[in-house]
């Protein structure tokens, strides 16, 4: 019996005809491979294409927010567009001087439970709802995948920076970082352009010889 999906992926749609195998037990709509572990594991290191849109979200902003943050016991990022890494696997990124961003890792845990704690402040404390799609570029060519889409030249970025430009039309933060030891791009971006901006970035990979896989290798210990 498939398992039941509470949630959807923006591209749940175009995801399903690949027959995946979701996240069990979990209502996070995230898929767990597409094809063997090993196909995966070659893939991720060359190029693959993940989407991560069914995390859960939450977005904080005002001048009560950085400190309501740090009450709760989380590390607050000092810089606006720095993040810091959340206890269970997730991020916290600065968008703004009073405006955060965070996002829970698989387990799922941070982010629902700040949203029980979560109580409004006036101007002082507001709650974000944050429906962002997000993807993951990650292997030795991701970053080709870049060159062919937008205009920032992200070998002189930072790792764990976030950047606000445009790839294929689309307004994103993108994130760099390492992944297993190769090279990783996350993007946000507006849920709308879900649809348009995978099926444009899956025709770069298989053009690039990558191809779309789940969360499974990407979560294996370093």
């Amino acid at each position: 019996m498939p398992e039941t999906i509470f949630r959807r992926t923006p591209i749940q749609h175009l995801l399903e005809p690949l027959k995946p195998v979701w996240l069990p037990d979990s209502q996070l709509p995230i898929v767990l491979r597409y094809r063997s572990r090993e196909q995966e594991q070659a893939a991720m290191q060359k190029l693959g294409l993940c989407d991560l849109s069914g995390l859960s979200r939450l977005g904080l902003k005002g001048a009560a927010a950085a400190s309501w943050l740090s009450e709760q016991g989380l590390p607050v990022p000092e810089q606006v567009y720095a993040l810091e890494h959340l206890s269970d696997g997730g991020l916290i990124v600065r968008l703004g001087t009073v405006e955060f961003l965070l996002e829970s890792s698989l387990l799922d845990l941070v982010v629902p439970q700040l949203d029980t704690l979560l109580t409004s402040r006036g101007n002082q404390l507001i709650r974000v709802e944050r429906q962002d799609a997000s993807i993951l570029l990650v292997g030795s060519h991701a970053h080709e995948v870049l060159v062919q889409t937008c205009g920032v030249n992200f070998r002189e970025v930072s790792n764990h920076t976030w950047v606000f430009t445009r790839l294929a039309g689309v307004s994103c933060g993108i994130l760099s970082y390492s992944c297993q030891g190769f090279p990783a791009y996350r993007l946000w971006f507006d849920c709308s352009y879900a649809v348009y901006l995978w099926k444009t970035l899956c025709e770069i990979v298989s053009e690039l010889e990558g191809m779309v896989i789940g969360v499974e290798t990407l979560n294996e210990p370093e």
